[in-house]
C-alpha cells in the first residue's frame, strides 16, 4: 500500500471485472430490520444488473468491535483478499434505495458518500466543509466537492488505499480534552493531502433514512 500514483490506480480499475465488496461495520453486530430489507434488495438488484463491463460480482461482509477504525481496517483487508475493485461502507443505522450502488459508481469518483441526518436535535448532517455540516438545499447541484463526510454510506475505489497510508482511520484526542474526533476525519485530511476530492451525492442523499428520522427501528 501506499506506492501508487493516483492517475495510475484509478485507471486500473476499468479493466478489471466490477467487484464491490459491501462493508457493515458495527459495534456490535446488531443490523435493524429496515437495514436488512434495504441491503438485500441492493444486493439483488446489482446482481441481476447488466454491465457495459461485462463480469461483476458484490459479498457482503462484516465485523464487529469496540474501536470503530480497527473494524474499518480489517473490512479493507478482507475486501483486499476477495480482490474487490470498489467498497462499500456502509452503517446499518441507514436504509437507501435498491439502485445506491449503480448511482454511486455512475459518477465515475474515486470516492463518493452520501449526505444524511446524524443528530435530530442539532440538526448536524454528515457532510461538512470548514468544520460546519453541508445541509441539504434542493437548488445544489447534483454532486458537490466538500471537506469530508461520516462514513454512513461511502463508495471508495480499491486503489485509494494504495495511494494512501496507513492507518487509514484512526481517534485523535482533541487537545487536552476527554474526547476524541471521528475516525473520519483523519482519512479525509490524508486525501486532502493527496488531492482525492471527497465528493458526496445530493441526489442520492434525498433518497437515504437514518433512525435519527425515527423511522428506521420501527
Amino acid at each position: 500500500m501506499g506506492e501508487q500514483s493516483g492517475g495510475e490506480a484509478l485507471q486500473d480499475v476499468a479493466r478489471k471485472a466490477l467487484r464491490v465488496a459491501v462493508c457493515v461495520p458495527s459495534h456490535n453486530g446488531f443490523w435493524p430490520a429496515k437495514f436488512c430489507g434495504a441491503l438485500s434488495n441492493m444486493v439483488i438488484q446489482f446482481q441481476r444488473s447488466n454491465y457495459d463491463a461485462g463480469d461483476h460480482d458484490i459479498t457482503v461482509l462484516s465485523k464487529s468491535g469496540p474501536v470503530m477504525p480497527e473494524v474499518r481496517h480489517r473490512l479493507i483487508g478482507d475486501a483486499l483478499e476477495w480482490d474487490a475493485t470498489h467498497l462499500l461502507m456502509v452503517s446499518p443505522e441507514l436504509t437507501f434505495p435498491a439502485d445506491s450502488i449503480h448511482r454511486m459508481l455512475a459518477r465515475g469518483r474515486g470516492v463518493v458518500g452520501v449526505n444524511y441526518l446524524k443528530n435530530f436535535i442539532s440538526q448536524e448532517f454528515a457532510a461538512y466543509r470548514l468544520n460546519e455540516s453541508v445541509k441539504p438545499d434542493p437548488v445544489l447541484p447534483e454532486i458537490e466537492e466538500v471537506d469530508g463526510v461520516s462514513f454512513g454510506m461511502v463508495l471508495f475505489c480499491m486503489p485509494i488505499f494504495d495511494i494512501l497510508e496507513l492507518p487509514f482511520f484512526r481517534h485523535d484526542q482533541i487537545d487536552d480534552t476527554p474526547g476524541f474526533t471521528e475516525d473520519h476525519i483523519h482519512f479525509w485530511n490524508q486525501c486532502r493531502e493527496k488531492e482525492i476530492p471527497c465528493v458526496i451525492d445530493h441526489e442520492l442523499s434525498q433518497e437515504i433514512k437514518s433512525l435519527h428520522h425515527g423511522e428506521l427501528w420501527h
